[in-house]
């Protein structure tokens, strides 16, 4: 499902307004998660390739058949690709060095929040919320043979919702170590991206052109996840997933990868982690009319905080 509304006066106003009203929409979900999470739910991950709890528990014989897993974090993603809009094509090129600059002028920002539910050690059921914005200056080229070129700036705010389950395979440990995790997992993700473009006089001929378009869709996917302990406190994680194949994007691939340290500290009985990973997720998404294309790669670092129940 997508919208286009080509031609839109006051390009300042009109994306002042559009941001406030695109960009809420993932830190709402993130709060909705939040309350979600709240009633007091044992291993704390990662978002999306969190090791269910159960992990962390330390007395086996008092251990609930049903666990809980809350997490946020924050994710700093360079972005690389091409959006089309109607006959406007801009070029995305924004690396690590215009991303702090974006963030240091308040034009970037990106977090996320993921909520998860264990039933017997086995079988998970995850929502996972992420979204942000970039409104950086970009190449574009206009027409059907882009045969005119000028800078422009952009607004750009993405949410994807991801919901699915996961089954686990392979569950080890010895004694009162902690357990090697292998799961298996499927899932959806919906995926609402937002553009503007706004050229005020610029370009060869003076053009000015103010163009905003929305887009939705739904990516299946398949993939898996694990957890290895490495000493004490410490865990290394991966979660990798792909999926699309043309029922919504063409090809859609996600993966994340890092580190897990338990900290001594259990506010209301939680299990607590901080974790440091690198994220990244591509997709490559054409409207049925073919006149909105959203072909990206976003990847780059994260750090959040999870709690276990």
């Amino acid at each position: 499902m997508n919208t286009t509304r080509p031609r839109v006066p006051g390009c300042r106003e009109h994306v002042r307004a559009s941001r406030l009203r695109s960009f809420a929409l993932p830190w709402l979900t993130a709060a909705l998660l939040a309350t979600t999470s709240a009633a007091p739910p044992a291993a704390a991950q990662i978002p999306g390739a969190a090791a269910p709890p159960g992990e962390a528990t330390a007395d086996p014989a008092r251990e609930s058949r049903w666990s809980f897993l809350f997490n946020l974090y924050g994710w700093i993603p360079e972005m690389q690709g091409t959006v089309k809009t109607g006959d406007i094509t801009a070029d995305i090129d924004i690396g690590f060095d215009q991303v702090f600059d974006l963030l240091g002028d308040g034009k970037a920002l990106a977090g996320a929040g993921h909520f998860e539910v264990v039933y017997d050690r086995k079988y998970s059921f995850f929502l996972d919320a992420f979204g942000g914005t970039a409104r950086p200056s970009s190449n574009v080229t206009l027409g059907l043979r882009r045969d005119v070129s000028a800078t422009a700036d952009l607004t750009m705010n993405y949410t994807f919702f991801e919901f699915g389950g996961a089954y686990r395979v392979f569950d080890y440990h010895e004694g009162d170590s902690r357990p090697i995790l292998v799961d298996v997992l499927a899932g959806g993700r919906l995926m609402y991206f937002y553009e503007a473009v706004c050229l005020e006089g610029q370009g060869p001929l003076g053009i000015q052109r103010n163009v905003s378009t929305s887009t939705t869709w739904v990516d299946p996917f398949v993939g898996g996840r694990f957890v290895v302990p490495v000493f004490d406190d410490l865990g290394i994680l991966f979660r990798a997933d792909i999926g699309g194949f043309d029922v919504g994007s063409k090809l859609a691939w996600n993966l994340l990868s890092g580190l897990t340290y338990r900290l001594p500290w259990n506010p209301f009985g939680a299990t607590t982690s901080i974790v440091l990973a690198y994220k990244a997720i591509d997709f490559d998404q054409t409207s049925d009319k073919g006149n909105i294309v959203v072909d990206l790669n976003m990847r780059g670092p994260a750090v959040g905080m999870a709690f276990a129940f």
